[in-house]
């Protein structure tokens, strides 16, 4: 059910006041000067965790029931809509992910601050319009996330084929346990829309909802080059005490017709000096390294008439260190009800974690998504 009031208030200026679920509260000042929308939304989980017995150790049963995200969102503009601004909070994590300012006018857009940088399609979808319950291990170990400094995003037609080329130049150090460093980061990432503009942004939302009329199609391919790291995985990850240089090359695909998706993404990591992906101990032994090797993500789902989706993932990742992460491959099954669309959902999924060097898991996982 969707709830819309519209109020007005006299001060210098009449200021309209609006409510909507999935839209949040809405203020807007008459003279057009300053717009605000706020919006909020939890993602409650339970997961179950059954883990198989091997030589040496039994099997294991574990489950936690938890608040997975909880936000605080303000977005909205002033002086006039070309004038951009997003803040988003995370309550549980008790941080800042996203405080942006964008400058938009026509096809152009110039970003200032911190938000998420233009990688693989997963990462960049928000979690609140997964198809799943959560992102896949490809997306955990190989995603270049947020990070703070200078965006441009620049889109043009050829004919009738949408094409945008989005620029970032950052810090590299991400938005948490950042420090002063002497490296810096350089993003660039091309897309084409070969048959046009997809419905209300569904490039960027997955499943397809708004069921395609016609197929609709996204490639994309990016890069990232991040100097002197000192987290393992570039902008993520944990602090390791050495430094490198990492460079990032990813690329994805996007397929939505008549209610069906499929996306195909792909990334490998690897450091420009070899010399420098281990860090050494005060005894000369290898003590961590660095998240170098390949992975990729295939998944597919059908969302029929009433609103229920079946989707499937197969996702793996080959780090070169084995040593030190995981080998491992899932095969994930998923059912999801769109109430109100992404809005107000409930979402389950079953996954077979194989691991290579570990023992393997069967994974259950269910929750309920809510944004108003």
């Amino acid at each position: 059910m969707v709830v819309v009031c519209i109020t007005t208030s006299e001060a210098q200026t009449k200021t309209d006041v609006s409510a909507q679920v999935g839209k949040g509260i809405q203020f807007k000042s008459e003279n057009d000067l300053f717009y605000l929308k706020f919006t909020t939304r939890i993602q409650t989980r339970w997961d179950f965790v059954n883990t198989y017995s091997n030589e040496s150790e039994a099997a294991e049963f574990a489950n936690k029931a938890w608040v997975k995200r909880s936000r605080l969102k303000f977005d909205g503009y002033f002086l006039n809509p070309s004038l951009v601004y997003k803040i988003e909070y995370d309550v549980m994590g008790g941080y800042v992910r996203d405080a942006i300012f964008k400058y938009k006018k026509n096809n152009i857009e110039l970003w200032f601050g911190q938000g998420k940088l233009p990688g693989n399609r997963e990462r960049v979808v928000s979690s609140a319009n997964l198809q799943m319950v959560d992102r896949s291990i490809f997306n955990d170990n190989y995603n270049i996330d947020r990070d703070i400094g200078v965006q441009f995003h620049h889109k043009f037609m050829i004919g009738k084929t949408i094409v945008a080329d989005r620029w970032a130049f950052t810090s590299g150090d991400g938005i948490r346990n950042n420090e002063y460093a002497p490296g810096l980061s350089l993003t660039g990432q091309i897309e084409v829309q070969p048959l046009g503009e997809f419905k209300s942004k569904g490039d960027y939302k997955s499943a397809d909802l708004n069921r395609e009329e016609t197929p609709k199609i996204a490639i994309a391919a990016y890069t990232n080059f991040n100097s002197h790291s000192y987290k393992d995985r570039g902008q993520v990850g944990k602090v390791i005490g050495g430094e490198a240089d990492l460079l990032n090359i990813g690329g994805d695909f996007l397929l939505k017709y008549r209610g069906y998706s499929l996306m195909i993404e792909a990334a490998n990591r690897s450091v420009t000096d070899d010399a420098k992906k281990f860090v050494y101990n005060d005894n000369g032994d290898v003590e961590a390294a660095f998240y170098t090797g390949y992975g990729a993500n295939i998944q597919t789902g059908y969302v029929f008439k009433n609103n229920w989706e079946l989707s499937g993932r197969y996702s793996f990742t080959k780090p070169k260190e084995i040593d030190f992460h995981d080998e491992m491959t899932d095969y994930t099954l998923g059912v999801s009800k769109y109430i109100i669309g992404h809005n107000f959902k409930f979402q389950g999924d079953v996954t077979f974690r194989d691991k290579m060097a570990g023992r393997d898991q069967i994974i259950t996982r269910l929750q309920m998504e809510l944004q108003f």
